[in-house]
């Protein structure tokens, strides 16, 4: 039976259990890795990274050639980690930073890859796992950053342990079990990352778990209830003490240990016999089959209670079923299963870059098609997860280190689908990159992906990135591509025409401009009237408002994207999109009042709270272009906003006046924020009068062809050229 999960569960512990003998300690004691010499971190570049990481994944040897890798791609790690800090993206910061941390195993972990550089990112996971009250992490992260710090840092350093080790002693109330729990906690999250702490922990642990066996004992003799808050630990340590010994020492990379201090604890009183067998099975065997089988008896033996008042540690367990992922990786590389699973916690563990290459070597002529699919998916999980945190650098070298697992799984799924599949992949591929900036990489993907499979929309994205780049004649080529093609999406054909018109309109081609921007009103206005309702027909009425815009109809636009939002589905990302669209166009045309429609009509529609802080800022711009009050709604917004860490937090804040231009752009970190902070300074001196044009310039010509202030800035340095609406066009 297993042990208990519950408080409720307690009671129907056995008492012979308790009853056992006390555990024996050995004069041996447990095996503890030898300390490798100090050696200095290989530099290990961004571009070699992920083949260095993908190295130390396979070579378990203690090697001091292994050593040097092993700490220069951990050293990496922490840059990349500051990168993510400094983007915004706190929580995919720490969990890079406890990546970095997590592949030292014991006798590897060492503090010189804590450097002026990668000080940083410790320093700001030390802001937030103190913020979290988590003492143990924030003492050895400290720890660590002491031999880099300077004299008045240390005095800092010092201070801010005692203030938290202070704050810890008077809030630390409750019975000895209790507070033997909130001492266990601490020394497992110190050992977590320093195994110089593991002794003290192990001490820890076993008095906690000691504590908790006569707790029961007693509520066994006695039949009095413990106190919620004592049952609740006595449920915790003997649900969870096992597994707890048991995952440190894996995690540190030592099944023998695990097994040595298990039975030299009070933990073998209260172990799963199941899961002990697992686990001395991976020590006795020590093959990929063993290690398998140990992984999945940890998710057995925490039965899912993770974290939370009564289940294991959720960093301890995510530690060590990680560890044991790379002993059996290390003993079976080409066991698809195996490699997929490792790839996923790589990049929860901010390790993306190294998953294509991890999965081209599992991937075979003997995978199964479903296994070539899911290494796709991984690549693809990898990749969006990276863009997800603003990570573009990062995202960008994981595609480029993608080509050959693509051309493999091209091959090998072949008639199943396989060109297809790809292109699929490379058309996301390259939205990716455009957001990021990286256009060259992008039209890359693209032209492979519609050799492959050829498609309206792929023309279409390729075409725009042509015309950043003044690659006029090709760009065209592409959209009569996108207007030629039989059955292509109505809205795609209206949005090729409208770059058409653009293209021709800013080449001084009046009557080729009106040609198109008349045929794609024509396509926008059937969609329309062919569409009666839901996402597509919300689809076609912005499309429309988009073409109307073109033509300078302020109020014909104002209602197209009105009706737009009227009958979009609730889907916030979707909702978002069209208000964006509508605002944009707005400020665009200098029409305020769209600007106020589509920000309270967006707002009710559910947009979501970063798309209405950029509807906000963009009316509060116009609203000072044109010398009018600022809009209540739209300061109330911006107020909300300005507090958050976000750049989205940042913009409101500097729209409020309490960030300077100057700070806008220095926070600015990533391409699109860059773009953004240079626009938003330019349309400010816009505001007041001072010359504008040429940062305005400069934003237009940015490969962001997605960001809606590449697209204003473009549309508000176009010649002027009105152009009337046909008399005898009928728009519903």
């Amino acid at each position: 039976m297993p042990p208990p999960r519950t408080a409720a569960e307690v009671v129907a512990l056995c008492v012979a259990l308790a009853l056992a003998a006390p555990a024996c300690a050995t004069n041996s004691g447990p095996k503890v890795a030898e300390q490798l010499p100090l050696v200095q971190p290989a530099e290990v570049a961004d571009e070699a990274f992920a083949a260095a990481l993908l190295d130390v994944l396979k070579d378990g040897q203690r090697s001091e050639a292994r050593q040097k890798t092993l700490l220069g791609v951990s050293r990496r790690l922490l840059v990349h980690a500051g990168q993510r800090f400094d983007a915004g993206a706190d929580e995919r910061g720490l969990k890079t930073v406890l990546g970095a941390l997590y592949l030292l195993r014991a006798g590897e972990q060492s503090h010189v890859i804590v450097d002026r550089e990668t000080s940083r990112a410790v320093d700001a996971a030390i802001e937030r796992l103190s913020a979290r009250g988590d003492l143990g992490r924030t003492r050895v992260l400290f720890a660590l950053r002491a031999p880099t710090a300077s004299e008045a840092e240390r005095r800092e350093i010092d201070e801010h342990l005692e203030a938290i080790e202070r704050f810890h002693r008077e809030t630390l109330t409750g019975r000895p079990l209790e507070r033997a729990g909130d001492a266990e906690r601490t020394a497992v999250s110190m050992a977590m990352l320093s195994h110089s702490h593991m002794e003290e922990a192990m001490r820890t642990i076993n008095d906690w778990i000691a504590l908790g066996i006569h707790g029961n004992v007693t509520y066994q003799e006695t039949g009095k209830r413990p106190p919620a808050e004592e049952a609740i630990e006595i449920a915790r340590s003997l649900g969870t003490g096992a597994v707890t010994i048991v995952a440190l020492a894996l995690r540190h990379g030592d099944v023998q240990d695990a097994v040595q201090r298990l039975l030299q604890s009070n933990a073998r009183r209260v172990a799963d016999p199941q899961f002990f067998s697992a686990l001395k099975d991976a020590e006795q065997r020590g093959d990929a089959a063993s290690f398998r089988d140990l992984y999945d008896a940890l998710a057995i033996e925490v039965d899912g209670s993770i974290g939370g008042e009564t289940g294991v540690d959720a960093d301890l367990y995510e530690a060590a079923r990680f560890a044991v992922l790379i002993e059996a990786y290390r003993k079976q590389p080409d066991h698809a299963p195996t490699t997929l699973e490792l790839a996923r916690a790589l990049v929860d563990l901010g390790m993306c870059e190294v998953v294509p290459l991890l999965v081209n070597e599992a991937i075979s002529d003997r995978s199964t098609p479903a296994d070539v699919v899911r290494g796709m998916r991984s690549v693809l999980s990898a990749i969006t997860t990276d863009a997800s945190a603003g990570d573009f650098a990062a995202a960008g070298r994981t595609i480029a280190a993608s080509r050959p697992l693509l051309e493999r799984a091209k091959s090998l799924l072949g008639s199943q689908g396989g060109a297809e599949a790809v292109a699929e992949l490379r058309y996301t591929m390259a939205t990716i990159l455009v957001k990021g900036g990286r256009a060259e990489q992008a039209e890359g993907l693209l032209s492979e992906a519609l050799a492959d499979a050829p498609k309206p929309a792929g023309h279409l994205a390729r075409a725009r990135l042509l015309r950043q780049s003044r690659a006029l004649e090709r760009a065209l080529t592409d959209v009569a591509a996108v207007v030629g093609t039989k059955g292509a999406d109505p809205v795609d054909v209206a949005d090729a025409r409208l770059l058409e018109f653009e293209i021709r309109r800013d080449s001084g081609d009046r009557a080729a401009a009106e040609a198109a921007v008349s045929a794609a009103l024509s396509v926008a206005t059937k969609a329309v009237v062919d569409r009666k309702a839901g996402v597509q027909r919300a689809r076609a009425l912005g499309a429309l408002g988009r073409v109307l815009s073109a033509y300078g109809d302020r109020e014909g636009a104002r209602r197209a994207f009105e009706r737009a939002l009227g009958a979009a589905p609730a889907d916030r990302d979707f909702v978002s999109m069209i208000m964006l669209q509508a605002a944009s166009a707005g400020l665009a045309l200098g029409d305020r009042e769209s600007l106020r429609m589509a920000l309270q009509t967006g707002a009710l529609a559910g947009a979501s709270a970063d798309s209405l802080v950029y509807g906000a800022l963009w009316l509060t711009l116009a609203d000072r272009q044109a010398g009018a009050p600022p809009d209540e709604a739209a300061l109330e917004i911006l107020d909300g906003a300005a507090t958050r860490a976000s750049w989205t937090g940042r913009l409101a804040a500097w729209a409020r006046g309490k960030v300077s231009d100057e700070t806008l752009v220095k926070k600015a970190t990533s391409e699109a924020a860059r773009v953004e902070a240079a626009f938003y300074v330019a349309m400010a001196s816009r505001a007041r009068g001072a010359p504008s044009e040429d940062a305005l310039r400069l934003v237009a010509a940015s490969p962001l062809y997605t960001s809606p202030e590449v697209n204003i800035a473009r549309n508000l340095l176009a010649p002027r050229a009105s152009f009337e609406l046909p008399k005898n066009l009928k728009i519903p």
